[in-house]
């Protein structure tokens, strides 16, 4: 799935996949850049404004072509929280 604009992207990932990443999947693989990036701000977003669920990953994977984008999320301990 490929998207001309930034704000396809955003209202796709906002209405579909951001809701299902950390509920229903772990994460998310495509060769969008914007899908990606909408996805890394709108879970930075909802951690930022719901407070702490998830630590936020991606990375891209050259060895596929086109470039492959991941994003992913873990469940840990935010930094705030630990004790030492």
């Amino acid at each position: 799935m490929q998207f001309e604009t930034m704000r396809e992207a955003h209202e796709w990932a906002y209405s579909e996949a951001y809701n299902a990443i950390g509920n229903l999947y772990d994460g998310y693989i495509t060769t969008d850049e914007k899908i990606a990036y909408a996805l890394v701000f709108e879970l930075t977003r909802s951690n930022t404004i719901h407070g702490f669920r998830f630590n936020i990953h991606c990375d891209y994977d050259f060895s596929v072509k086109p470039i492959a984008y991941k994003v992913w999320v873990s469940r840990g301990v935010h930094k705030k929280d630990r004790s030492f």
